[in-house]
């Protein structure tokens, strides 16, 4: 343990410009924690229907698919702080209007739409910059551990933010819980203000329609012609099909099949982030003992061998040891998801060039994020025909068959080619 203190020690001694990355994401993840406890349960409260709490959903995924690729390609014309601020300014206030509308009895479905739709498009604008950035304060030998302590600290912000919601919602009401949520997008704003960047020469390239769509067409074209990217995105994909059932399924796979009650999804909402924190801090020492496509492949296959797992819990007699070994396997798919997730990040920022990253990383998550509502209308289709049981065994099946399968492929040995 001593040699996974020094790497952050290290990066907190030396890398200055990092730490208001880090502050500024513990706040934002606490706010973002209380928020989506907060919104759901203001989308049901305001519309008293599941439906409305999966079109918010689906509206919320609809800018990262179709404006990612697009805010990528800006980021070489305007300075990459100044847009992370402005984003996070008009991220609080958006959020602001919508827990005053919510107070003043005044938010209709409606607004929730344009209001998600608008917050998120932001977003979809900021990610790339946020990325792009990284790069520019960061030392390229420092990714991995700088990458993973930023994981961690968020994942722990995110954990005490979950366990705050409910004294906060409480109290406050889910206006004061947006409230709090706007003020932490704001202290994220000012966070980077205090960053001092001298290597971002956007302010050198004036944005003309040509030019852009130059850079554009130069990041589709760069992504298209490199295999690593593509079997990265290829990973992730496949990764975000095989993990919707555990995710979506949650309720029902307690309520239905585990015959447990609300307390049993508190209890494996915590033990994946948990899960996700270890995963983030040990992954700089796992990192130098095994490769980054032993973590990804076999990653992917205990996956799938989780679902097994998961399978039986409810063999388990009693309450209390479904309790525990529902929290051991919630646990293990938190940390594997944490090792392929980190993993995947630090080979784009190590592997893209600099210039390309906002580009790549935003054509990479478009892509990703496409597959998480095809998943999910291919799941409810399932549910409709199968048990709970049936489809986590199938989907474990699949899951591990898949990632036995993209090891013998050819673009996987890119992955561990060192530049």
């Amino acid at each position: 343990m001593k040699m996974k203190a020094d790497f952050y020690t290290r990066i907190i001694k030396t890398e200055k410009k990092f730490r208001y990355v880090i502050a500024a994401n513990i706040v934002s993840r606490f706010g973002d924690s209380i928020d989506a406890i907060a919104y759901s349960w203001m989308v049901y409260t305001l519309t008293g229907s599941k439906a409305w709490l999966a079109v918010i959903l689906g509206i919320n995924m609809v800018p990262t698919v179709l404006f990612q690729p697009l805010g990528g390609a800006l980021t070489e014309y305007f300075n990459k702080k100044k847009v992370i601020v402005i984003c996070d300014f008009l991220r609080g206030f958006v959020v602001f209007l919508t827990g005053l509308f919510m107070l003043l009895g005044v938010l209709r479905p409606w607004h929730l739409i344009v209001l998600t739709f608008i917050n998120s498009t932001i977003e979809a604008l900021r990610i790339p910059n946020g990325m792009a950035l990284l790069p520019l304060i960061l030392s390229k030998d420092n990714y991995k551990a700088a990458m993973s302590l930023n994981q961690g600290a968020s994942r722990t912000a995110e954990l005490v933010g979950m366990g705050c919601a409910g004294l906060i919602i409480g109290s406050l009401g889910i206006g004061g819980a947006l409230f709090i949520d706007a003020v932490t997008f704001i202290l994220s704003g000012i966070f980077f203000l205090f960053i001092k960047v001298t290597a971002d020469n956007a302010s050198v390239y004036h944005l003309e329609l040509d030019s852009y769509f130059a850079s554009l067409k130069e990041g589709f074209h760069y992504f298209k012609s490199n295999d690593l990217a593509i079997m990265i995105c290829f990973l992730c994909i496949v990764l975000n099909l095989c993990t919707l059932p555990i995710e979506n399924l949650q309720a029902a796979y307690i309520s239905e099949y585990l015959k447990l009650d609300v307390f049993a999804m508190s209890v494996g909402s915590t033990a994946v982030t948990i899960g996700m924190i270890t995963g983030a801090l040990l992954l700089p020492v796992i990192g130098q003992k095994i490769s980054d496509k032993w973590i990804l492949l076999n990653g992917g296959v205990l996956i799938g061998l989780l679902y097994f797992a998961y399978v039986l819990v409810g063999f388990v007699s009693w309450d209390i040891g479904r309790y525990i070994t529902y929290f051991a396997a919630a646990f293990i798919f938190g940390f594997v998801n944490s090792l392929f997730g980190v993993t995947m990040q630090v080979l784009l920022m190590t592997r893209v060039p600099e210039e390309l990253l906002g580009r790549i990383s935003s054509i990479f998550n478009a892509l990703a994020c496409s597959s998480v509502p095809v998943g999910s209308f291919l799941l409810a289709g399932l549910s409709v025909a199968l048990s709970i049981v049936q489809i986590y065994l199938l989907t474990g099946l699949f899951t591990i068959l898949a990632f036995l399968l993209i090891g013998r492929l050819k673009g996987i040995k890119e992955i561990d080619v060192r530049e």
